[in-house]
């Protein structure tokens, strides 16, 4: 019989593994059954004479993660900047990327990145917030939509059924139509994926919006305002530094999505309140 903790047969969306557990359900019973926890592994991005990132993530839409993380780190500037991505049948985790110009950029080399942070190897935060330029105001949205996309998020995360583990991601244009969804262990490489989708598509990320199913720190603000999205919000809090940095990069926040509510943290001119309501100061 296996080791608890062991896996014992491989996911085939390579996404959760089935593994063999004690299940207390009441003081007087435990019992032995089989329950799916989702999958971390390292992958390697390796970036030609840049270096190589090893990131701790779920191995699912790699070529979406690895475009979209050196997207986010700033070594490409969009899609076109992408000239072969190679990927190997005997190194499944592996993934060759070769960029324009890439003497440019000063990223730091042979980088291991967790599944909890996103910005493990930005070593300058002033620096980075310095280098992305704010937002424009081109987005408006009514706030039903917001309720609304919040709703088409959980329907969407597979994974998260499957294991009660992962993170979600979603960008969707002024209309509230998903353009890219992601789940993934890690907060972060959630999002990288899905504007890692969107440049692959040649879908544009700009003037949009992005849902995230956990809460909002400043990595997740800095890789939107990259991308030139317009409106973060979570169905989960907001972080200081978040509202902070949505601020600098003139970024709509909103946390707490759910059940009709909605915390607005910057810029509400980005969304109309319905039945001619208005925004009022307290006292």
């Amino acid at each position: 019989m296996a080791k608890l903790g062991k896996p014992i047969r491989p996911s085939a969306l390579r996404v959760a593994d089935c593994v063999d557990i004690f299940r207390v359900r009441d003081a007087a019973c435990a019992e032995r059954v089989v329950d799916r926890v989702i999958v971390e592994e390292p992958v390697t991005i390796m970036v030609d004479r840049v270096g190589s990132f090893t990131v701790m993530c779920t191995p699912s839409d790699l070529e979406a993660l690895a475009v979209g993380f050196i997207y986010s780190e700033g070594m490409i500037h969009g899609a076109d900047d992408v000239l072969a991505i190679d990927t190997k049948e005997d190194l499944p985790n592996v993934i060759g990327i070769e960029i324009r110009e890439p003497a440019q950029f000063g990223v730091a080399r042979n980088l291991v990145v967790a599944s909890s942070c996103g910005m493990c190897g930005v070593r300058n935060v002033q620096k980075m917030l310095a280098d992305v330029p704010a937002c424009p105001h081109s987005l408006q949205v009514p706030q039903q939509l917001l309720l609304d996309v919040a709703e088409k998020l959980r329907p969407l995360q597979t994974t998260f059924a499957l294991t009660g583990s992962s993170h979600a991601a979603a960008l969707f244009d002024r209309n509230g139509t998903i353009l890219a969804f992601a789940e993934d262990i890690g907060r972060h490489n959630a999002l990288d994926k899905v504007i890692g989708k969107c440049l692959l598509m040649r879908q544009t990320t700009r003037g949009g919006g992005v849902v995230l199913s956990g809460r909002v720190s400043l990595e997740m603000i800095a890789k939107a305002a990259r991308a030139g999205v317009e409106l973060v919000m979570a169905v989960s809090g907001v972080s200081s530094y978040a509202i902070a940095a949505a601020l600098r990069w003139n970024i709509t926040l909103c946390g707490f999505v759910r059940n009709g509510k909605i915390n607005i943290y910057t810029d509400p001119t980005r969304i109309r309140l319905d039945h001619n309501g208005r925004y009022a100061h307290a006292g």
